[in-house]
C-alpha cells in the first residue's frame, strides 16, 4: 500500500515538474523591436540599496540597470530622509540614478523623490511630509498603499503625487503558498516568468485611485518595492531575486520635454518633472516592450493635452497609438467606470470621441495569453472639462486663551550636554516675543535622545478649545515639535505634532484632534487634564549639533 501511495506521489511530483517546465519554457515576451523615441525615458521606481535594507550597492544597481537599457533609476531608501541615498544622484554606468527616499510615516509609507536635502528631519505626519517635498515642487506616492502588514490608513491626506498601484515586493509577499512551491523551480527555469507570475489584477488599488481622482489630480505608478534579497532569519538572506531580474518586469516611461543632460541634478528634475505632470505610463515590461505607444487628448482646436493634463472641454478625441504586432485589449474608464472597451485590436491607432466632462484614462492588455487580464500598460489620466473645488484659504484664527507673555512662564529643559537660553522681548508692549535659542549634542556616540524644550508644567484645563494657534519664526528652516500631556504618573499619555518654521513669521494653528499619541493609553486626550505643554527640538526631527533660534508670539488656545 505504501509502495502505491509514493509511486502515486512521484508521478504528481513529474507532473507537477513537468507542467511548470512547460510553462516556463513557454513564456516568451511578445516581440516588439522598434526604438524608443527619444523623447521617452525608461527606468524604475522604487528600488532599495545598502543604504538601508536592500543587498546591493549603488554600482551594483546602475550596472543591472544598464544591462536593461534603462535610463534611470529612483532610488527610495528609508529614513526621513535617507541622507546617504538623497544625495546618491549621479550619471552610473551610463544610467542616470536618482537619490531619493522612502518615509515611514504614522500612516504608512510615502516615496519621496525631488526634495532638497534638509538641515533637519522630515516630519512623520503625513500631510507635513507631503507639504514639505511639495514645496520643492518634488513628488510623493503612497507606497503599497492596500499592503496587509503596512497599508496607507489616512486617505484624508491631500496633495500628494500618486499611488503604487502595482508593487512586485508587496505581490510577492502576498503570494506565499506560490513562493514556498513552485516559485524556487520557476525562478530557476525562468525568472520573467516566475516573477510575472506573483502579479494579480490591482482591482483595490485602481478603484483606490479613481476614489482620490473624484476630489484631485493623482498619478499611478508602477513600483518594484526592490531589494534583491529573500530573508531566511534575521540576519540571514538570499541575494535572490536579483535586481537585473526584477528591472526586467515593471517599468515606467517618462515623456521629457527635454533631452537628458550631463549634469545629473538637471537630469533627475527633468525627470521628477514628467512624474509631477503625470506625463508618464507603467508598464509590464516582462510581457513586452511598450516601445510606440502614446495616449493624449486632441481638443477641438487642435491642441494636444498630454498625460496628466487638462483639456478645457469635451468635444475632441483621445488618441491611442498602438503600433504593435500583436492584437491588444484596450479599456477606457471614465470617471472610474468603464465608457469603451475594445477586443482584439489590430489597428496600429485609435481616436475615440468625447462628449462629457471627466477623468478618463486607459489601460492596454494583451489579447491572449495566461498574462491576458493583466494591465500590461497603464496611462495616467487626462482630465476632460473636470471641475475641482478649489481649495480655500485657511482663515485666520486668533487666540481666544491667551498662554505664556511673562518671563517666569516657560521654562529650559534639556538633555546634559545640550544648551538652551530663554528671551522675552517686548514685555508691557501688548506682544512679547519669547525667543529660544539652542544646541543640540548628544551624550555619546550610542546615546539616542537628546532634547531642548520650553516647558509649562502646569494642571490645565483645555476642554473649551480646539487647539493650540501661534505665531512663529526661526533663524533658519527647521521643524519643532509642540507637544501636550495628560495625566500623571503611570497615567500619563503624551501627543505630539510638529511644525516647520521660516525666516518669515507665520500664523500656526494645530487642532488637538492632529496630535499623534507618542504613549500613554489608547484613548483620545482628556483635554480637562492637561498636566504641561512643550516646544521642543529633539533627535526626532534634528540631528545633533544643530543650533538656531526659535521666535513665538501670541500663543494661545482656539
Amino acid at each position: 500500500m505504501l509502495k502505491k501511495i509514493f509511486k502515486a506521489s512521484l508521478a504528481i511530483l513529474a507532473i507537477a515538474i513537468a507542467v511548470t517546465a512547460f510553462n516556463s519554457f513557454s513564456f516568451q515576451k511578445r516581440n516588439n523591436n522598434r526604438p524608443l523615441p527619444s523623447f521617452y525615458k525608461k527606468g524604475v521606481f522604487h528600488v532599495h540599496s545598502s543604504f538601508s535594507d536592500g543587498s546591493g550597492g549603488i554600482d551594483e544597481i546602475c550596472r543591472a540597470a544598464g544591462s536593461q537599457k534603462l535610463d534611470f533609476v529612483i532610488l527610495t531608501d528609508h529614513g526621513r530622509p535617507n541622507l546617504q541615498a538623497s544625495a546618491a544622484t549621479a550619471w552610473i554606468h551610463d544610467t542616470l540614478l536618482i537619490g531619493a527616499s522612502e518615509f515611514s510615516l504614522y500612516s504608512g509609507h510615502l516615496a519621496a523623490a525631488g526634495y532638497r536635502i534638509p538641515d533637519y528631519i522630515f516630519p512623520p505626519e503625513p500631510q507635513e511630509a507631503i507639504a514639505e517635498v511639495d514645496r520643492d515642487q518634488g513628488v510623493t506616492f503612497l507606497s503599497h498603499p492596500l499592503d496587509r502588514k503596512t497599508p496607507w490608513t489616512d486617505w484624508q491626506a491631500r496633495g500628494f503625487t500618486g499611488i503604487e498601484i502595482l508593487s512586485l515586493y508587496q505581490m510577492a509577499r502576498k503570494s506565499l503558498l506560490y513562493g514556498f512551491t513552485l516559485f524556487p523551480l520557476h525562478y530557476f527555469l525562468a525568472p520573467d516568468y516566475a516573477l510575472t507570475s506573483i502579479i494579480t489584477y490591482p482591482q483595490k488599488e485602481l478603484a483606490a485611485w479613481d476614489r482620490c481622482n473624484r476630489e484631485g489630480k493623482y498619478y499611478g505608478i508602477y513600483a518594484l518595492d526592490a531589494h534583491a534579497k529573500l530573508e531566511t532569519g534575521r540576519q540571514s538572506y538570499l541575494r535572490f531575486p536579483s535586481y537585473e531580474a526584477t528591472f526586467r518586469i515593471l517599468t515606467v516611461y517618462a515623456k521629457v520635454e527635454e533631452e537628458l543632460e550631463k549634469d545629473a541634478q538637471r537630469s533627475a528634475a527633468t525627470i521628477i518633472a514628467c512624474l509631477r505632470r503625470g506625463n508618464f505610463f507603467s508598464v509590464i515590461e516582462s510581457l513586452a516592450a511598450a516601445n510606440g505607444f502614446e495616449n493624449y487628448y486632441l481638443e477641438k482646436d487642435g491642441r494636444q493635452v498630454e498625460m496628466g493634463g487638462d483639456a478645457e472641454a469635451s468635444g475632441g478625441v483621445l488618441v491611442l497609438k498602438l503600433p504593435f504586432d500583436f492584437p491588444t485589449d484596450i479599456r477606457v474608464s471614465k470617471d472610474g467606470e468603464t465608457f469603451r472597451a475594445i477586443r482584439d485590436n489590430s489597428r496600429p491607432e485609435i481616436a475615440i470621441a468625447i462628449n462629457a466632462p471627466g477623468v478618463y484614462r486607459c489601460e492596454i492588455s494583451l489579447h491572449a495569453g495566461r498574462f491576458r487580464r493583466l494591465p500590461w500598460i497603464l496611462a495616467n489620466p487626462i482630465f476632460i472639462a473636470s471641475p475641482r473645488t478649489p481649495e480655500k484659504p485657511e482663515p485666520l484664527i486668533a487666540p481666544r486663551l491667551a498662554l505664556g507673555g511673562t518671563g517666569d512662564y516657560f521654562r529650559v529643559e534639556k538633555n546634559s550636554l545640550s544648551q538652551a537660553a530663554l528671551q522675552i522681548d517686548g514685555l508691557g508692549s501688548g506682544e512679547p516675543v519669547t525667543r529660544f535659542a539652542f544646541e543640540l549634542r548628544r551624550e555619546s556616540p550610542t546615546a539616542v535622545d537628546f532634547w531642548t524644550a520650553m516647558a509649562r508644567r502646569q494642571n490645565l484645563d483645555f476642554s473649551n478649545y480646539r487647539g493650540f494657534v501661534f505665531e512663529a519664526r526661526g533663524s533658519r528652516p527647521m521643524r519643532f515639535w509642540l507637544q501636550f500631556r495628560t495625566g500623571e504618573g503611570r497615567l500619563e499619555s503624551a501627543f505630539q505634532h510638529s511644525f516647520r518654521v521660516a525666516e518669515k513669521w507665520q500664523r500656526l494653528a494645530i487642532p488637538f484632534a492632529r496630535f499623534h499619541r507618542l504613549y500613554g493609553a489608547e484613548a483620545p486626550p482628556d483635554l480637562r487634564k492637561i498636566s504641561a505643554f512643550f516646544f521642543t527640538i529633539d533627535n526626532g526631527n534634528a540631528f545633533s549639533g544643530a543650533r538656531g533660534e526659535i521666535s513665538l508670539r501670541s500663543i494661545g488656545l482656539y
